[in-house]
C-alpha cells in the first residue's frame, strides 16, 4: 500500500531524461548496425554488452533527489523512497536491454546463437553497479552529483575489469570452456551489489553537531553545553 501510495511522486520527482536516452540510443544501435543485413554473435555481443553499461550509467540518474537533505524528517522512511527509486531505474534499464537483446537475437546469422542468462546477469551487474555507486554518492551530495557518481563508479569498475587478465577473465566469449564459471562470479557480484543497496538506500545520520561553549557566566557557573 506504501509502495502504491509513493509510486505517482515518485515517478514525477525522478529524473528520467537519461535513462530515455539510453534507451533511445540502445533501441537506435541495435537495429541501425549493419542495417538490412544478419548480425553475426561477435557484433551482437559486443553491442549488447555495450549497452549494458550504457544503461547501468544513465540508470544511476534515477537515484538522485535533489530535496533528500531537506526531507529527512518525514512520515516515510528514505530507505523506502530511495528503494523504489533503485527499483524502477533498475526496471526501465532492464526491460531496455530486453528489448534489445529480443532484437539482437532476431537478427542473427542462421546458426549463430548467444548465451542470453549469462549475459543478463552481466546487465543485471552493470545496472546494480550504477545504481550502488549513486546511492552512496546520495548520502553525501544530494541532486544530480550523485548520478555522475554512479556513472563514474561503474565505469571504473568496468575499466579495471577489462584490464584485468587470467583464466576467469570477466568477458569471456560464448563458446570458451570457462564460460560458465566465470558467470558463477558474476552472479556472486550480482548479490552483493543488490545487498548493499538496502544499506545504501538507508535514513541519513546528521552529522551537524551543535557548538559547545565554554568558560564561565553569571556567578562562577560554568556555561551549559548543547
Amino acid at each position: 500500500m506504501l509502495v502504491i501510495r509513493l509510486l505517482r511522486p515518485v515517478l514525477r520527482a525522478t529524473h528520467w531524461t537519461p535513462l530515455a536516452v539510453a534507451a533511445a540510443l540502445t533501441l537506435l544501435m541495435i537495429s541501425a548496425v549493419d542495417a538490412g543485413a544478419a548480425l553475426g554473435w561477435g557484433t551482437a555481443l559486443t553491442l549488447l554488452r555495450m549497452t549494458a553499461v550504457l544503461l547501468g550509467a544513465a540508470a544511476a540518474f534515477t537515484v538522485s533527489d535533489a530535496m533528500d537533505a531537506d526531507t529527512g524528517a518525514t512520515p516515510v522512511p528514505r530507505r523506502a523512497r530511495q528503494g523504489l527509486r533503485c527499483a524502477l531505474g533498475a526496471l526501465g534499464a532492464g526491460l531496455t536491454w530486453a528489448a534489445a537483446c529480443a532484437i539482437a537475437v532476431a537478427r542473427l546469422r542462421a546458426g549463430d546463437e548467444l548465451r542470453v542468462p549469462g549475459m543478463a546477469v552481466e546487465a543485471a551487474v552493470c545496472v546494480a553497479v550504477g545504481l550502488l555507486s549513486a546511492s552512496v554518492a546520495a548520502r553525501l551530495h544530494p541532486g544530480r552529483v550523485a548520478g555522475l557518481a554512479g556513472t563514474g563508479g561503474l565505469l571504473a569498475a568496468v575499466s579495471v575489469s577489462l584490464v584485468a587478465r587470467g583464466p576467469y577473465w570477466p568477458w569471456p566469449y560464448p563458446q570458451e570452456d570457462n564460460w560458465e564459471e566465470v558467470h558463477h562470479g558474476w552472479l556472486a557480484a550480482l548479490v552483493v551489489a543488490v545487498a548493499l543497496l538496502g544499506p545504501a538506500c538507508g535514513d541519513l545520520r546528521s552529522r551537524i553537531r551543535r557548538p559547545v561553549r565554554r568558560g564561565r557566566c553569571g556567578r562562577g557557573r560554568p556555561a551549559p553545553r548543547w
